[in-house]
């Protein structure tokens, strides 16, 4: 019999645990527990059982991180040339360049090419993508059909004539942290 009693109190002190317990975390989140008379004596409530209600999951849209070349391209400005000679090898060379960098999307131009600087007889372009041996072919034949012709040819420096002139073309070709090229005339 001791031992009977002994079992039911732990019974209870269990329940008064957990019920202490279960009104404890009802109250840190905030779930409001209604109640409701039962009409059959005075002060009496019967609790209702709490419904645990999820939370929607809300995705972050993806951002897509930049890089080096887009930022860098980003920044440039693209300067006015103010030398004669300067805007003439800029009027042959432009063209072909935007031929290989510029895109159309949806019927809008997206620019690839800008001209960073102009230093005297140097024409220094930034482009919106990495120059690799595809883009500096197009490029190479680009300006042959436009009658400059390629004198000398390295991986990264071509030498080509327009008439009785000579320009150097270095390229940052397969730079994964600049894009474009430099020509001296």
């Amino acid at each position: 019999m001791k031992s009977r009693i002994i079992g039911i109190i732990i019974t209870l002190v269990v329940l008064a645990i957990v019920g202490i317990l279960v009104a404890n975390f009802v109250g840190r989140r905030g779930i409001s527990v209604p109640t409701v008379q039962t009409g059959g004596g005075v002060g009496e409530e019967v609790v209702a059982p709490a419904v645990e209600v999820e939370e929607p999951i809300v995705e972050e849209p993806v951002v897509e991180e930049k890089t080096p070349i887009e930022i860098a391209f980003e920044k440039a400005n693209d300067v006015e040339i103010s030398g004669a000679k300067a805007k003439a090898v800029d009027e042959v060379l432009r063209p072909v360049l935007k031929g290989v960098f510029d895109t159309i999307v949806d019927e809008e131009v997206i620019v690839g090419v800008k001209m960073r600087e102009e230093f005297g007889p140097m024409l220094t372009y930034s482009f919106n993508r990495k120059v690799t041996e595809t883009e500096r072919d197009a490029i190479i034949s680009g300006l042959a059909a436009v009658d400059v012709n390629a004198v000398d040819t390295t991986e990264k420096i071509i030498t080509v004539q327009k008439g009785s002139d000579m320009w150097v073309i270095t390229f940052y070709l397969n730079n994964e942290e600049k894009s474009g090229l430099e020509l001296t005339f």
